[in-house]
C-alpha cells in the first residue's frame, strides 16, 4: 500500500475518532485518573511501592517480564564439551545443544569461513586472490590463527562500517525522502548516513553513539571546535529519519502531522533502543506489557522541543517548549491531562530530573533521556544491541523479536547467554568491534553450515541481502565504483515506472519531487549510497526484500517469488554484470585467443573464487559450443553458490 493511500486512511480514521470522541470519553478507564500526579512526593518502583501507577493499573501483574529484570552476572559453564568449546561463549551453546540431542557442529572448511567473514563483516565477496591467501595461511598457520588475522583486517576495513551501518539504518528507518503523498527529497539526509558509517568504522562506544543521536546538539559546548560540534549536530539527524507529511499545511493539519511525527519518534526510540512496543500504548494502556498510556506521553515529552523544518538542524528546539498532553485514543484533537518528561513508570514513576546541558540553547530533556537509556542499570539497552549483533552474524537472533522484548514478543532461547553477552559488552566499553570479535572467534560462529533444525546456535546457508546481491554482481564483474560518502546516487529507473508516478512528472521548482538519474559513471556505487526514497524504491532491491523504511525494521523478510528469478535471468543489472564479467574473464584468460577452458576457469574464479570442478568444466565447455561466454556468466551468477553464503 502506498504512503499516500495510508495517509488517506489515517485522515479518515482521525475524522471518525474526532466525531466519536464525546461518545467514548465517558468510557475511558478510571485508572487514568488514579494515575494523575500526586505531587512532589517520590514514588518507588512497582516491585517495592504499591503506590506505583503500574501496580494500580495492572494490580501487580506483568512484573515478571524477563526483560525488566536486571542483567545477571552469569558464570560460563565449566564443561568445555570435550574440547569443542574454543571460547567461553561456546560453553553456553554446547550446554544448550547437548540436552536437545543436537550434535556439536564440525568446523567449517577454510574457504567457507573466509567467504563468510567477508560477507558478514563487509557485505562484499572476497577477491579470489585474497581468499587463496587466506586458505594458504589456514593450512600453514592453522585455521583459527588465519581467521583471527582476517577478522582484524576486515574490522579495519572501511567496508565494515558501510555494512554495519545498513543494519542500523534499517532499525532507525532512514530515508532520503519524507514519504506520504509528496515524498519530497531530503537533500541533506545523507549526512546522517555518513555519520553512522563513521561511527561504526571508528568503533564509537555504543552508549556514546546513542547519546549523540538523541542529544548531540545538547552535548556541544560553546568552546568546542566546530568540526566536533558539527559532528554532534549531524548525529541528531536520527530525530529526522521518520516520515513527515509536507502536505499537512494544505489541510490545516499541522497539529496532526506534528503529533504523528512525535509519536513515531517516541515509538521508534522505544523499539530501536529498548526493544519496547510503545506504539501499543499511544491510545491506551499496553495490552500485554507493564506500560501505561502515560508512559508513552512521558517519553514523548522528552522530544517536545524538537521541531521539524526544512533545515537540517534536527536538534533545533523552539524557545517555549510545548506542553505534551495525553491524547484520548491517540487523537491530537482530544487532549487530556498534561504530562512532564519521565521514564517508564514501572521502574521510576517520578518526573525526570533534567540537568542543564552544556549548550544552554536547549532544554536538556533529550540528554537526560539518553543518560537514562544508556545507564548501566537499564536492563534493555545492552540486551537489545547484543541481540542485534548476534543476528547480524548468526542470522538467527537469541530473541526472535529484536524490536519487542515484551510479553507478546519471544523470550530468549538462552537467557544466560544473552545476559553474559550483555555483561561482556559493558565490560568491553560497549565496543561493537569487540563484540563482533568475541562472536566471530567462537567455534559457534566458525561451524560448518547445516540444514536443520534452526536455532540461534546453528548456522544455515543464508541468501544474500538485496544490497549484498547487487554489490556482489557489481564487484565480481568489475563494475563496482568507489564511493565512501556524500550525496546519494540516483540509478536509472524504467520509463514505465516514471510515467506511472505523477509526482515525477509534476515536479516542483525546488526539484524535490522528481527522479534525477546520476551520471552513468556513478551508478556503480555500493547500494548503501543509492537514493532511498519511501514511495519509490530501487526496483532490484525491492524485489529482493528491501524493507519498508517508513517503520523500524528489525528483521528482513526473505521471500522466494517469480520476479526474483526473472530479474536474475533477464534483468538489466544481470545482463550488464554478465557482459562485464565475460569481458573481464576473457581478458584474464589471455584475450580473444584464449582457449575455452581458460575462459571458463577465469569466469569461475572471478565469480565464485574457486576453479570449476571437472564436471563443471565439461558442462560449461559443452554449453559454449552453442552459446556465448556472456550467457555462461549469467548461468554462473544464478548459481546458489553465488546467491547464498554458508
Amino acid at each position: 500500500m502506498s504512503a499516500g493511500i495510508r495517509n488517506s486512511f489515517r485522515r479518515m480514521a482521525a475524522l471518525v475518532l474526532a466525531m466519536g470522541a464525546a461518545a467514548v470519553g465517558k468510557g475511558v478507564s478510571q485508572a487514568a485518573d488514579e494515575r494523575a500526579s500526586t505531587g512532589p512526593e517520590q514514588v518507588g518502583d512497582a516491585w517495592s511501592d504499591t503506590r506505583n501507577p503500574v501496580v494500580k493499573a495492572f494490580h501487580g501483574q506483568r512484573l515478571n517480564l524477563w526483560s525488566l529484570q536486571p542483567v545477571r552476572a552469569v558464570t560460563p559453564p565449566e564443561d568445555n564439551a570435550g574440547g569443542w568449546a574454543v571460547t567461553q561463549l561456546d560453553r553456553f551453546t554446547a550446554q544448550w545443544l547437548k540436552p536437545r540431542g543436537i550434535p556439536l557442529p564440525a568446523a567449517a572448511e577454510s574457504r567457507t569461513l573466509g567467504r563468510r567473514l567477508f560477507f558478514d563483516l563487509t557485505g562484499l565477496p572476497p577477491a579470489a586472490e585474497r581468499l587463496e591467501q587466506f586458505t594458504a595461511a589456514a593450512e600453514r598457520d592453522g585455521l583459527d590463527a588465519a581467521a583471527n588475522a582476517l577478522t582484524e583486517e576486515l574490522l579495519a576495513s572501511p567496508h565494515f562500517g558501510e555494512h554495519f551501518a545498513r543494519m542500523w539504518l534499517d532499525v532507525v528507518r532512514y530515508s532520503d525522502s519524507n514519504g506520504f503523498d509528496w515524498d519530497e527529497f531530503r537533500p541533506q539526509a545523507f549526512h546522517f548516513r555518513d555519520y553512522v558509517v563513521r561511527s561504526f568504522n571508528g568503533d564509537k562506544p555504543y552508549d556514546r553513539f546513542l547519546t549523540e543521536q538523541l542529544a548531540g546538539d545538547e552535548l556541544a559546548a560553546p568552546d568546542m571546535p566546530e568540526s566536533e560540534a558539527g559532528e554532534l549536530r549531524t548525529a541528531t539527524g536520527y530525530l529526522r529519519c521518520g516520515p513527515w507529511d509536507n502536505s499537512a499545511a494544505l489541510f490545516n493539519e499541522q497539529g496532526r502531522a506534528r503529533a504523528e511525527m512525535l509519536a513515531d519518534l517516541t515509538e521508534t526510540t522505544g523499539s530501536a533502543f529498548l526493544g519496547l512496543t510503545l506504539n501499543c500504548c499511544r491510545c491506551h494502556d499496553h495490552k500485554y506489557d507493564p506500560l501505561t498510556q502515560e508512559d508513552h506521553y512521558r517519553l514523548r515529552a522528552f522530544f517536545a522541543g524538537v521541531k521539524f523544518t526544512d533545515g537540517f538542524q534536527a536538534g533545533d528546539e523552539v524557545r517555549d517548549i510545548p506542553v505534551i498532553r495525553v491524547l484520548q485514543q491517540g487523537d491530537p484533537r482530544s487532549e487530556k491531562e498534561a504530562v512532564v518528561p519521565g521514564f517508564l513508570s514501572v521502574r521510576d514513576p517520578n518526573a525526570a530530573a533534567i540537568p542543564a546541558p552544556p549548550n544552554a540553547k536547549s532544554s536538556g530533556r533529550r540528554l537526560a533521556l539518553a543518560r537514562w537509556i544508556t545507564a548501566p542499570e537499564n536492563p534493555f539497552t545492552d540486551r537489545v544491541i547484543v541481540n542485534r549483533l548476534w543476528q547480524q552474524l548468526m542470522d538467527h537472533p537469541l530473541v526472535a523479536t529484536p524490536n519487542d522484548f515484551g510479553l507478546a514478543g519471544a523470550a530468549p532461547q538462552d537467557p544466560a547467554l544473552l545476559d553474559w553477552l550483555a555483561r561482556e559488552f559493558r565490560r568491553g566499553g560497549r565496543s561493537v568491534k569487540s563484540m563482533v570479535r568475541l562472536i566471530t572467534r567462537s567455534a559457534t560462529y566458525r561451524q560448518a553450515p547445516g540444514q536443520a533444525p534452526v536455532s540461534f546456535a546453528q548456522r544455515q546457508p543464508r541468501r544474500l541481502t538485496a544490497e549484498q546481491l547487487r554489490d556482489s554482481l557489481l564487484a565480481v564483474s568489475g563494475l563496482l565504483t568507489a564511493k565512501a560518502d556524500g550525496p546519494p546516487v540516483w540509478p536509472d529507473l524504467p520509463q514505465e515506472l516514471i510515467l506511472a508516478n505523477p509526482a515525477f512528472l509534476d515536479d516542483n521548482k525546488e526539484k524535490t519531487k522528481g527522479w534525477y538519474p546520476s551520471p552513468a559513471a556513478e551508478q556503480g556505487a555500493r547500494s548503501l549510497f543509492l537514493i532511498q526514497k519511501r514511495n519509490t524504491r530501487v526496483p532490484f532491491l525491492e524485489i529482493f526484500d528491501l524493507p519498508d523504511n517508513s517503520t523500524s525494521c528489525a528483521r528482513r523478510g526473505v521471500s522466494t517469488v517469480s520476479p526474483q528469478a526473472l530479474t536474475l535471468l533477464n534483468g538489466p543489472l544481470m545482463i550488464r554484470a554478465a557482459g562485464a564479467l565475460a569481458a573481464k574473464a576473457g581478458e584474464l584468460a589471455g584475450g580473444d585467443s584464449a582457449a575455452p577452458a581458460a575462459r571458463i576457469a577465469a569466469a569461475w574464479r572471478l565469480a565464485l573464487q574457486r576453479p570449476p570442478t571437472e564436471a563443471e568444466q565439461s558442462a560449461a565447455a559443452a554449453f559454449l559450443e552453442s552459446r556465448t561466454l556472456t550467457e555462461l556468466c549469467r548461468v554462473i551468477l544464478n548459481l546458489n553458490e553465488f546467491l547464498y553464503v554458508d
